[in-house]
């Protein structure tokens, strides 16, 4: 059973130290109720991001795994996750190694952001990932972060079309 409103209103005041709004709450709530698909659509800097990471705060051995398009994005939702208490790494082309990539095999982060390119490798150690049932097992969410930016993805676009 997901929590209360204000019990996630409270948890999320103390963790990340912000107030969050009502739509948020109901976007992390429908989240965590997890039997439907949740799409929020919100303006630049409303605060969509803390919406999908309030869920990590209730299921604590869960796994996020958070598609965006842009590194620094990635970057920054790690460092702010890790002041919060919850480890987390971005996977792009220069930080997808082979120690990385077996520390998110070992379930050693909650949030992962990976770019689109890293996650649509053929054969890639992404698919391998989503296809392991142990690892499967923890996510809670998959997120499309800037997702008005699709269209811009190139072969990843064309991967979901097949």
């Amino acid at each position: 059973m997901a929590p209360s409103l204000s019990e996630i209103h409270l948890q999320t005041q103390q963790k990340f130290g912000v107030r969050p709004c009502l739509w948020q709450l109901k976007v992390a709530r429908a989240l965590l109720q997890g039997n439907q698909d949740v799409l929020c659509i919100a303006g630049t800097g409303m605060g969509k991001t803390l919406g999908f990471w309030i869920p990590l705060l209730f299921r604590n051995n869960s796994i996020q795994l958070v598609i965006t398009p842009l590194n620094l994005l990635g970057k920054q939702n790690a460092t702010s996750l890790a002041k919060a208490g919850i480890c987390a790494i971005a996977i792009n082309a220069e930080t997808a190694s082979a120690a990385n990539l077996l520390a998110i095999k070992a379930l050693k982060y909650r949030a992962i952001a990976v770019s689109p390119k890293q996650i649509m490798k053929p054969n890639g150690d992404f698919e391998k990932l989503l296809k392991d049932p142990l690892f499967a097992s923890y996510l809670v969410s998959v997120v499309i972060d800037e997702a008005h930016c699709i269209t811009e993805w190139g072969d990843f676009v064309w991967s979901i079309e097949n």
